[in-house]
């Protein structure tokens, strides 16, 4: 089963569970300064068509000034392991680390919640392979979607997001992030 279809079933899932749990939940999200560090799976597009792991930190703040409604700003890095793939036939591997800066917007419904988030990435990839050697680098769009589940100040997290790039085709990543509300 490709990452797609994964990541589609998943986001589905965890938006009915919210859909279906919100009406007997009350408002309001944590609100404040947040910190959070998750692993997950990246998958790759054109010559690096593979799956790797990824780690990722964050640090953001959510507003909380409307119940049932989530609006924040988060700042995070990215790190992935080898992408493998072929580029003019020769074995080629593909590495990136993004810094991510995004506006997230969301519902919340009691302990859970959805949002949608978009933003820049300031990313930088390293192909290497024989003769193939070469960084890229750029700042392009992120966007993605999620669904939070929160206990006391602590909230798990399950989202997928994608790296719009030009030089490299999509990045798309799925993340299990734990995040501290302070």
């Amino acid at each position: 089963m490709s990452l797609k279809v994964r990541l589609a079933a998943l986001l589905a899932m965890g938006l009915g569970f919210g859909l279906f749990t919100s009406s007997s939940c009350i408002a309001g999200g944590n609100s404040g300064f947040y910190i959070g560090a998750g692993a997950g799976q990246m998958q790759g597009d054109d010559d690096f068509d593979d799956e790797t792991g990824l780690g990722k930190v964050f640090a953001g703040y959510n507003f909380g000034w409307l119940p049932f409604l989530d609006i924040g700003a988060e700042l995070s890095y990215l790190n992935s392991g080898e992408l493998n793939g072929k580029v003019d036939d020769t074995r080629a591997t593909l590495e990136i680390e993004s810094w991510q800066a995004m506006g997230i917007a969301g519902l919340s419904f009691g302990p859970l919640g959805v949002y949608g988030k978009a933003g820049f990435a300031d990313w930088e990839g390293e192909r290497r392979g024989h003769n193939l050697d070469h960084d890229y680098s750029g700042t392009d769009p992120v966007y993605g979607l999620g669904a939070r589940m929160q206990l006391f100040d602590v909230t798990g997290r399950l989202e997928v997001e994608r790296i719009d790039t030009d030089d490299l085709g999509n990045i798309d990543s799925i993340t299990g992030s734990v995040v501290y509300t302070f």
